[in-house]
């Protein structure tokens, strides 16, 4: 019986190979953080405007079956006394596995001296993870583990910290969106031990904004990423601003990925954004590239004006 197990954990294990999941799973890679921080750390809840709301759809290696399709809402806003709350919904599909993430943020923010503050967010967070058996074609019919079952599905709970310091347009953030490792019923064996399973992340964001007393400023963003077992990553973007009304800008991430970003403020809080990546060295090239959009509306505080200011002097 524990070598059919076995046989039947090496099966699961192919088809999530086959899928392009990664064995020691973390949240997608995307690039809605650029226009939206709450969607990397809870210590940002209700720190940008009163209440914000944005919705991306994520379409990765488009030329690629089974390629991944990932939907988000992100949702913050002020609460009294310094507080803010907020919420992710996230959902990827890549192949035959479906992943189903929702968090809870709440926020601190606490004034150290004029222009300098501090923000403590922690966030509670519910996994389900689906492996979509129905199309599958099994080697060995009678699999104790996949024989007679349309789905694998399991579910896990765990807990994030974010620790935010920002001085007038500068900011920096640590994040742990996940404290604890998720175990599941086939950790048994060591060979398996983090396939599907959540493990510890760990995020670094740096944000700045250059801002002039002409229309025009420049924004640079760098995210640093580690999760338990499984490589590191950064990114690092450049934007021009016009305005606080539109900006474009470009892209890189580790292992030669390159993106290009633009988007626009339309009214007085309606926001659009648009990012097109692209690796020569992805799928030998013939992945056609990942598209990202995002929309939301972000409310302006009647206390900030959406104006620029001389930070420079």
């Amino acid at each position: 019986m524990n070598r059919m197990l076995k046989k039947g954990l090496s099966t699961l294990l192919l088809l999530v190979i086959l899928s392009g999941a990664a064995l020691s799973q973390q949240f997608p890679i995307m690039d809605q953080y650029l226009v939206t921080p709450s969607s990397i750390s809870p210590a940002f809840a209700g720190k940008e405007s009163p209440f914000e709301v944005f919705a991306t759809s994520r379409i990765e290696w488009t030329n690629i079956s089974g390629h991944p399709i990932i939907g988000a809402i992100n949702l913050s806003g002020e609460l009294p006394k310094n507080m803010g709350i907020g919420g992710n919904i996230l959902y990827n599909v890549a192949g035959p596995l479906e992943n189903l993430t929702v968090n809870l943020n709440y926020a601190y923010h606490l004034t150290l001296a004029m222009d300098h503050s501090l923000s403590f967010g922690i966030n509670g967070t519910y996994y389900q993870n689906v492996l979509d058996l129905t199309n599958a074609v099994l080697a060995d019919p009678n699999d104790p583990v996949l024989a007679g079952r349309s789905s694998i599905s399991e579910s896990y709970f765990n807990m994030g910290l974010g620790l935010l310091y920002s001085w007038k347009t500068l900011e920096a953030c640590v994040t742990l969106p996940l404290l604890f490792n998720n175990r599941s019923f086939y950790n048994s064996d060591k060979v398996y031990s983090h396939v599907l399973t959540l493990d510890r992340n760990f995020l670094v964001y740096l944000g700045y904004h250059l801002q002039t007393k002409g229309d025009w400023g420049a924004r640079f963003s760098f995210l640093y990423r580690q999760t338990q077992y499984t490589p590191w990553s950064f990114d690092v973007a450049a934007r021009a601003v016009y305005k606080e009304m539109a900006w474009f800008g470009l892209l890189y991430r580790k292992n030669n990925i390159i993106g290009v970003t633009g988007g626009l403020r339309i009214g007085k809080g309606l926001m659009f954004n648009y990012t097109y990546e692209y690796s020569p060295s992805a799928m030998m090239g013939k992945s056609s590239g990942t598209h990202e959009i995002t929309l939301g509306y972000r409310m302006i505080s009647k206390s900030v004006k959406p104006t620029m200011k001389d930070y420079i002097k």
